[in-house]
């Protein structure tokens, strides 16, 4: 399964429009997707108290791997090998970002140690997530989503900023900004992205009946709270040591309640 996610990687192209990301479909072999799908639990089956809610109206579960659901899930041997690969195709993912890795963070910074981490979530009917930034702490971000119905909403869209910005707002406004792309999610989908300080993204209103599985993977700058412990999942990490460009919260609200939908 690694060499063949390898492969995926290698021959993707990488777009830098409207910031570098990669795209690749059938990122699993069939049988190992289905293997996969088999045994990934569903929204209802998960209780709250193992999960983390980044939404007030509660439509998607977050479990982190330090949950207890998902050590039960690393015990299945399909989850813990799925877990393992995006672990360790890691030098291929950096190397594909290699270029735009030295243009965008700190000389300091661009030969680092980088450490890996994957959650599980699920979404359900109603959940949506306005355009926001990623924790700084992540140099490339990927999502990877074996469960998906088509054309049933909750399309994951990239955005430009429509003027030049000196500081970059974690949570901008939307009148800043316009779609860039809009990609429609279908099972075994994979986007990768360098995690820029204008990598504005966004999910739109998610309409299917059936509940959309997937992991978020960071590759992520080595930091003292680091995003793969839950209690750190509470508040963002804004802190700009990594990149040219500097990002904060500008919003006096946001900063108080940092997760809102």
């Amino acid at each position: 399964m690694i060499k063949f996610a390898k492969h995926k990687i290698t021959q993707s192209k990488i777009y830098t429009d409207p910031f570098p990301h990669i795209v690749i479909k059938n990122f699993l072999p069939k049988k190992k997707l289905a293997e996969l799908n088999t045994i990934l639990p569903d929204y209802k089956d998960i209780i709250n108290k193992n999960v983390i809610f980044q939404s007030s109206s509660e439509t998607k579960k977050t479990i982190m791997p330090d949950s207890i659901i998902f050590k039960k899930l690393q015990k299945k041997k399909i989850f813990k090998e799925v877990n393992e690969t995006f672990e360790k195709i890691k030098p291929f993912i950096i190397k594909k970002f290699k270029t735009q890795i030295k243009k965008n963070v700190h000389r300091n910074f661009v030969n680092s140690k980088i450490k890996y981490h994957m959650n599980f979530a699920l979404m359900k009917k109603g959940y949506l997530k306005s355009a926001h930034l990623d924790r700084r702490d992540h140099l490339i971000s990927a999502i990877y989503y074996p469960t998906s119905v088509k054309n049933k909403g909750g399309e994951l869209q990239l955005f430009k900023t429509k003027n030049k910005q000196k500081v970059f707002d974690v949570f901008p406004s939307k009148k800043s900004l316009k779609i860039a792309k809009n990609f429609k999610i279908e099972q075994n989908f994979c986007v990768a992205f360098l995690n820029v300080p204008w990598a504005y993204h966004a999910v739109n209103k998610y309409n299917g009946e059936t509940d959309r599985k997937y992991f978020y993977i960071d590759y992520d700058f080595d930091v003292k709270n680091s995003g793969g412990i839950s209690k750190n999942r509470k508040k963002g990490s804004n802190v700009n040591l990594f990149w040219k460009n500097e990002v904060k919260v500008k919003s006096v609200k946001r900063k108080k309640v940092f997760f809102t939908e």
